[in-house]
C-alpha cells in the first residue's frame, strides 16, 4: 500500500520503528495545561508495541495537538530504507532522515550524495547524476519516467548547497520526497533484478540452458525474426 507518513494524533500510519501500517494508541507523557512544562506524547504501535516519542509544538483552538516533531526514533517521518539498499547509500539515507525536520536543506544534500553512490553501485560513473540516470534508463534498469524525478533531486541537492534558483519552501518540500526516490531506484535497480534471478535459478537446469542458447542466438542475429 501507499506509504502513510507519521502525523500527530493520526489513528494509523506506517510505524517509524517496524515500518508496518498499523493503528496507533496515543497517550500523554508530560503535559500541564496551565504551566510551562513541555508537552510530550507517545504513539504506541499496535503491531510492534513500541513507542514513537513526539514533542508537541502547537495546539489548535480546542487545545488538541496540531503540530509535533518526532524525537524517537531519530529517522523521524521518512520511510525505512529498502532492504537491499547498499550500506554506503544507507548511511547517507539514515543520516538525512535523522536531520530532515531540523535541516531539510542538509538532508537534501545528503540524499543527493546517496544518489551518486547508488548510481556508482549500479555501474555508472557517479560524476553527473543527470547522465547516470539517463544511462540507467537506456539500459532498462530504470523506467524513463524516473529521469524527471531524479532531475529534481539533482536540482534540490545543488541548491541546498548553492541556493539561488529554488526557494527554501521548495527544498523543504522536495527533501522529504527524495527518500521515496532512492527507495524506488533500489527496488527497480537492485531488488527486482535479484528476485527475477532467484526465480530463474528455481527453473529446471535444462530449461535454463535452452533459454540461454536461444538468448545467445538472438544476440548474434538481432534482425532475425
Amino acid at each position: 500500500m501507499e506509504y502513510v507518513a507519521p502525523e500527530i494524533m493520526l489513528d494509523a500510519f506506517h510505524c517509524p520503528i517496524c515500518s508496518t501500517y498499523a493503528h496507533m494508541n496515543w497517550r500523554w507523557l508530560s503535559y500541564h495545561r496551565n504551566s510551562y512544562a513541555i508537552p510530550y506524547m507517545a504513539s504506541s504501535c499496535s503491531r510492534c508495541d513500541e513507542d514513537t516519542i513526539w514533542k508537541v509544538t502547537d495546539f489548535d483552538s480546542q487545545k488538541t495537538p496540531k503540530t509535533a516533531v518526532i524525537l524517537y526514533p531519530d529517522h523521524g517521518e521518512s520511510p525505512q530504507p529498502e532492504q537491499d539498499m547498499p550500506d554506503a547509500v544507507k548511511m547517507d539515507y539514515m543520516e538525512a532522515a535523522s536531520i530532515l525536520t531540523k535541516s531539510p536543506r542538509a538532508a537534501a544534500a545528503l540524499l543527493r550524495l546517496g544518489l551518486q553512490r547508488l548510481c556508482i553501485h549500479l555501474g555508472e560513473k557517479g560524476k553527473n547524476i543527470d547522465e547516470d540516470i539517463r544511462e540507467l534508463a537506456k539500459k532498462n534498469i530504470l523506467p524513463p519516467a524516473v529521469i524527471r524525478v531524479a532531475d529534481t533531486v539533482r536540482i534540490a541537492g545543488n541548491n541546498a548547497v548553492h541556493p539561488g534558483k529554488m526557494s527554501d519552501d521548495d527544498v523543504d518540500n522536495i527533501a522529504g520526497k527524495m527518500f521515496f526516490l532512492l527507495n524506488f531506484i533500489v527496488k527497480k535497480g537492485i531488488s527486482e533484478p535479484k528476485e527475477i534471478e532467484e526465480l530463474y535459478q528455481m527453473m529446471p537446469s535444462g530449461a535454463r540452458e535452452a533459454a540461454e542458447q536461444k538468448d545467445a542466438k538472438a544476440r548474434e542475429n538481432p534482425n532475425q525474426q
